[in-house]
């Protein structure tokens, strides 16, 4: 099983997962992390053609970031607003959708004398070592904005609030009482 975290504070986004398993894929330009989709080579050396076509190819792709585990205090603090949201547990078809682990061994190196080039998808499954925390795994869909899931778990944030707690469980109970839920 692999893991969203997610804030409720825009319950619609929450929802919307719920109803029409499904998880948004965004841009690679819209991750948070300021390298993303860099790469080095060394200057002058790789041709202006063969970075235009990286850099379409990158623009044409779109990316779901997950994590494998469920019990990361800083994943809870970065993307469940500090504990009180959640994390949700899905499974993945990996037959209809590209699922690749994340590689945290720094920027990949280009070089002209590659016999090929990297796709968007192998430059993107490379991060800096500094966020190996997330242990992400990513989906990459092409340009299709959705990943379809089956979602099984959600994890209520220990700082969730009562109310929330109280909202969340009767929600997932009236859409499918298969999810189970789980205090984190």
């Amino acid at each position: 099983m692999l893991y969203k975290y997610r804030g409720i504070k825009e319950l619609r986004y929450f929802v919307d997962i719920i109803l029409n398993q499904r998880l948004y894929a965004a841009p690679y330009f819209d991750l948070n992390d300021p390298m993303e989709g860099h790469y080095l080579y060394e200057k002058g050396k790789l041709d202006s053609e063969v970075r235009s076509l990286i850099k379409g190819d990158k623009e044409k792709t779109r990316i779901c970031s997950l994590s494998r585990v469920k019990d990361n205090e800083l994943m809870w603090a970065h993307y469940a607003e500090g504990h009180r949201g959640v994390a949700i547990g899905v499974s993945i078809n990996n037959k209809k959708h590209q699922v690749v682990p994340v590689i945290y061994d720094g920027l990949p190196k280009i070089s002209n004398l590659s016999l090929r080039f990297p796709t968007a998808q192998e430059i993107l499954s490379h991060k800096l070592k500094v966020w190996n925390y997330e242990e992400e795994i990513r989906v990459f869909t092409g340009n299709k904005h959705y990943v379809d899931i089956k979602v099984e778990e959600i994890l209520l944030g220990r700082s969730m609030s009562n109310q929330d707690k109280s909202f969340i469980t009767k929600l997932i109970e009236s859409v499918n009482s298969n999810i189970k839920i789980t205090n984190a």
